[in-house]
């Protein structure tokens, strides 16, 4: 199945302009030091916690993937699985599409609030520190929980309130309350069941970073409509 391919542009407009901060990164981003004390362990807990609660899933999402470091491991860990990657950066999607093996993983730059997919898709979403930088956080909940298929879960992982993540700090400080008191409920406003939200330990000397699990309401994705301006994007058999 394909649902897109190896690197799919975006529609004009689609990305906003301080993604091009991104793209000025993204030759370097591999090389911070924050891969190893920051950006891993967030995904060493995203992925450990998937495994646990998720063992088969068919489709993932991984939303503002970066260089794809994370869709990476969860293809070699769901070797039966499909995983997509979105970024608002076309950089870091450019990046991920020529520097990541490229068997069952697919990039596209796209914006979390204008998912380009259709309804029910993915049984598993990822959204890892990329959360803090979304212009509208409701509405890109909104379109993930609508991708998400029933009984799908949605591991996402962010700064609390105490201490924002090092990199783009001044973003981070403007809304610093939203992520520890108000993600959960932003993502019960959109049809999903919070399951566990847990501090990440293994990053805590670096900064104050939480875990949030959610989970799809099996039968529910006819109760999640589409937001308007959705560009449906409808999977298709593939070899």
């Amino acid at each position: 199945m394909n649902l897109l391919p190896d690197h799919a542009p975006a529609g004009p407009g689609t990305c906003p302009g301080h993604a091009r901060r991104f793209d000025d990164w993204a030759a370097s981003y591999d090389l911070s030091p924050l891969q190893t004390v920051l950006y891993g362990p967030v995904h060493d807990a995203v992925l450990r916690y998937a495994r646990q609660h998720v063992p088969h899933p068919g489709m993932i999402l991984d939303v503002g993937c970066g260089t794809g470091r994370l869709p990476a491991r969860l293809a070699s860990a769901y070797d039966q699985a499909r995983v997509v990657g979105i970024d608002a950066s076309t950089g870091m999607i450019q990046n991920a599409a020529t520097t990541t093996v490229p068997r069952r993983s697919r990039y596209a730059a796209a914006m979390a609030e204008r998912l380009p997919f259709a309804d029910a898709v993915f049984d598993l979403v990822v959204a890892t520190l990329s959360v803090a930088h979304w212009r509208d956080k409701a509405a890109g909940l909104a379109q993930i929980s609508r991708v998400m298929t029933p009984d799908g879960a949605l591991v996402a992982a962010g700064p609390s309130a105490a201490r924002p993540f090092p990199p783009m700090t001044r973003r981070a400080r403007r809304s610093r309350s939203w992520l520890a008191g108000e993600l959960p409920a932003l993502i019960a406003a959109c049809g999903l069941q919070v399951e566990r939200v847990e501090p990440i330990a293994s990053v805590a000397t670096i900064a104050d970073t939480v875990m949030v699990a959610a989970r799809a309401p099996a039968g529910a994705a006819a109760t999640r409509p589409a937001r308007r301006g959705t560009t449906a994007v409808r999977p298709v058999p593939g070899p």
